[in-house]
């Protein structure tokens, strides 16, 4: 069988990740895979699986060009990927909305089979959005998502007559260094990564930072990430007024990767105080680098989270119970928590595991 992932965003945005341990998985499994993405894409070699950067430097172009080298891409892609004989056009969406539909649209032209893997179904809750989806679901052959949550929601909103599938988000093993704990240090630093917006509960997390410190000096909170539609000045100024300059590291821009290495190097626990979340990578990642992690008790989490076993869990938008949860932490209890923690990611989130599901969903089309 051959397979064409279809990602414009790659390297773009972090999706590089995702995309080659899914062809990974794939090329493990005996499957031809063809990746076409962009030229931000940092190309790596793995069997069976060839790279097309097609997408070229789609994000460098702005406004009806940006739109026009977005949708020329695709069709591009489409071409290729029929000439060589592609079986299964596989698509990486966070929603499904007009350019989306537009998108399948084209798609159908070239007679394959058309996966989509849905990151978020956020945007199904947007009752403008709903009738744009369900044309689009029209033109959908499967769909996979990640976790039975997932699975749950996007049954609510629609009725869909092609396959639905619970198939994991893999492991980031292939692309960092597990990290050694540091256990000489007695301060605890606690690491917030990832973007920085309102439903991430940043709020939350200051509020429990406040009532950890009157109790403790032993634990130091970093938070880290690009900021998206949201103002950092707000955290800032909660910051100031908490009286938590001395216990709260900021770095409100985009981490690079080696950034990212040194502060998950630096961490001892990985903080999630979300109040809504379908599936998270930065979960995985944290499993990924050694690290455990303080999540809210929210259902997507608590399918890969056992409290006190390999994470740890608080009651969400709760700044007291997130306090408790912090000011119980010691290194024994996150040593264990994290031992288990890389167990799970190894043998649960392999990405040659995930292929072969993914190739079992693509033969059941």
């Amino acid at each position: 069988m051959k397979v064409s992932i279809i990602d414009p965003v790659g390297g773009h945005g972090g999706m590089d990740y995702y995309d080659y341990g899914l062809a990974q998985g794939l090329g493990g499994n005996d499957l031809s895979v063809d990746y076409y993405t962009c030229n931000k894409t940092n190309v790596r070699l793995y069997e069976n699986v060839q790279t097309k950067t097609i997408f070229g430097n789609v994000w460098e172009k702005k406004g009806l060009l940006k739109l026009l080298t977005f949708l020329n891409g695709y069709l591009k892609s489409f071409k290729s990927a029929k000439q060589a004989k592609s079986e299964v056009l596989h698509f990486q969406f966070f929603g499904l909305g007009i350019i989306n539909l537009f998108v399948l649209g084209l798609a159908c032209l070239f007679k394959q089979k058309k996966v989509v893997t849905l990151h978020d179904i956020e945007s199904f809750h947007q009752g403008s959005s709903k009738f744009i989806a369900k044309l689009c679901l029209k033109f959908i052959d499967g769909i996979i998502v990640h976790n039975q949550f997932s699975k749950s929601e996007f049954e609510k909103s629609f009725k869909f007559h092609g396959i639905t599938s619970i198939i994991p988000h893999g492991n980031y093993l292939p692309f960092v260094t597990t990290q050694p704990l540091n256990s000489d240090s007695q301060k605890i630093n606690i690491l917030f990564f990832g973007q920085i917006k309102e439903v991430k509960g940043i709020d939350v997390l200051l509020d429990a930072m406040e009532k950890v410190v009157q109790k403790s000096n032993n634990y130091h909170l970093t938070i880290a990430g690009r900021p998206w539609k949201t103002e950092v000045r707000h955290y800032e100024d909660k910051i100031k007024e908490k009286g938590l300059m001395n216990h709260v590291t900021t770095h409100f821009k985009y981490i690079k990767d080696k950034d990212v290495d040194q502060l998950y190097k630096e961490a001892t626990v990985i903080v999630m105080p979300y109040k809504k979340i379908y599936q998270s990578g930065v979960l995985l990642l944290s499993f990924s680098y050694g690290r455990t992690v303080i999540a809210s008790d929210l259902p997507p989490f608590k399918e890969v989270i056992s409290d006190e076993k390999n994470g740890f869990l608080f009651e969400s938008e709760d700044s007291s119970s997130l306090s408790s949860c912090i000011l119980k932490l010691n290194h024994k209890s996150i040593s264990n928590a994290t031992e288990n923690s890389k167990n799970l990611i190894s043998k649960e989130y392999d990405w040659v595991k995930i292929g072969k599901a993914t190739l079992k969903f693509y033969t059941n089309l």
